[in-house]
């Protein structure tokens, strides 16, 4: 085990631990603390991201745990707050959860470079996802451009996946 894979590690339980204090902040702080504990999730997930060997396994599997835990509880506190329109959070939590899955499923897949870096551009929305969530309880408005721009990205990104998947499977048939 190398420094930068107990480093990965540690950051991914970073953003796990400060999931429940995002939750006292919101019940017992004033509301700027949210926007701490949220900005600590966000810096750790950054460097996550950083630090990730595309071709390990184990991290993708972190990473797509880690990213499905973080942002299902951090949309469900906004929606249960009001911040956050209650259909737009769980389209994004659904279609979250579906880009992560598929990232674990098509890792040893040959995909073509369209898909690769559409991976890329929904690793950077959550990131400004997780930066626009910092600040979310003053000006919502960044945030729910986030939001649509990882709905668009996912929805378009799961369809190509899926429609590449039917298409070399037809083919190997053939």
């Amino acid at each position: 085990m190398n420094k930068n894979d107990t480093i990965y590690k540690i950051l991914t339980a970073v953003q796990l631990a400060l999931l429940p204090m995002v939750f006292f902040a919101n019940l017992l702080l004033p509301t700027w603390s949210i926007g701490l504990m949220i900005g600590g999730i966000a810096l750790a997930k950054i460097w996550c991201e950083i630090l990730t060997d595309r071709v390990n396994f184990t991290h993708r599997i972190i990473n797509s745990v880690t990213s499905i835990i973080v942002f299902t509880t951090l949309l469900i506190l906004f929606i249960v707050n009001g911040t956050i329109n209650v259909a737009l959070g769980v389209v994004a939590i659904v279609l979250i959860a579906l880009m992560n899955v598929s990232m674990i499923f098509l890792f040893n897949h040959e995909l073509t470079e369209t898909i690769d870096a559409e991976d890329f551009c929904f690793m950077l929305f959550e990131c400004l996802l997780l930066i626009s969530l910092t600040f979310v309880m003053f000006y919502d408005m960044i945030c729910l451009i986030c939001l649509i721009a990882i709905l668009l990205t996912s929805a378009v990104t799961i369809g190509y996946k899926l429609y590449y998947l039917i298409k070399n499977r037809s083919l190997r048939r053939k």
